[in-house]
C-alpha cells in the first residue's frame, strides 16, 4: 500500500498539485514521456480520486490513498484516472484522511479491506502495446511494476512514450494470480509476433 501524507504548508500543496499534475493531464506524461498517453476530458467524474484529492487540498487536510480491499495494490499516483474514490476514514495524523479507492473496473467495497475475489494476469499478447498497457493500469497494475522489453532490451521508463509495436510475450502469463508488488514483463516487437 502506498500512504501519502502531506501536511499543512507550501511544500505540502507543491507535492499535491505535483500528484494532481501527474495524475490528471496527459500532457504531464508526455512531458515527462513514461508513458503512452491518450486523452482525457477535463471534467471529472463525480466519484473521481482526483476530485477526492483536490477537495482534501482545498480544505487543507492530509491525506493518504490506499486500495480500499484486501488486494494490496499501489494505488498508481501517475495514473489516478483509472482508480475511483469509495471510503474515507480518519488518518493518523491530525487532520489527515485515508482515502480507499478501487479501479474503475470494480465495485466499491461498504468497508475497508473488504474480501475481493483474487484477480488474474489478464492476456494481453497480440495486443498493440497502448492497449496491452491499459489492459494492466485499468485491472489495477502500477506502471512502475510494468517492465518493457523491445528489440534493444530493456525500455527506460521515460521512453515508453515511443514504443510502438505489438506485445509477443508476456510475464506472468495469462490467467496466473495478480501478485501486487509483482513486475509484469512485456515483450514488444514492431513487426507481426511469430
Amino acid at each position: 500500500m502506498l500512504g501519502i501524507k502531506l501536511k499543512r504548508g507550501v511544500a505540502g500543496w507543491a507535492l499535491a498539485m505535483t500528484v494532481l499534475g501527474v495524475g490528471c493531464s496527459s500532457h504531464a506524461a508526455a512531458d515527462k514521456q513514461t508513458a503512452p498517453t491518450h486523452s482525457t476530458t477535463a471534467a471529472l467524474r463525480p466519484d473521481s480520486l482526483t476530485a477526492k484529492i483536490r477537495s482534501e487540498i482545498k480544505n487543507n487536510v492530509g491525506f493518504s490513498v490506499r486500495d480500499a480491499t484486501d488486494l494490496g495494490r499501489t494505488v498508481d499516483l501517475q495514473h489516478l484516472e483509472f482508480w475511483r474514490f469509495c471510503l474515507s476514514r480518519k488518518g493518523k495524523a491530525p487532520d489527515s484522511v485515508d482515502l480507499g479507492a478501487v479501479t474503475y473496473e470494480e465495485k466499491c467495497p461498504t468497508r475497508w479491506n473488504a474480501h475481493v475475489a483474487a484477480l488474474k494476469t489478464p492476456r494481453v499478447t497480440k495486443q498493440s502495446f497502448e492497449g496491452a498497457y491499459y489492459t494492466l493500469l485499468k485491472k489495477g497494475y502500477n506502471s512502475r511494476f510494468i517492465e518493457v522489453f523491445g528489440s534493444d532490451g530493456k525500455v527506460a521508463e521515460q521512453d515508453l512514450s515511443g514504443v510502438h509495436g505489438q506485445v509477443c510475450e508476456q510475464e506472468p502469463r495469462a490467467g496466473s494470480p495478480f501478485e501486487p508488488s509483482g513486475s509484469v514483463k512485456l515483450h514488444v516487437t514492431a513487426a507481426a509476433c511469430r
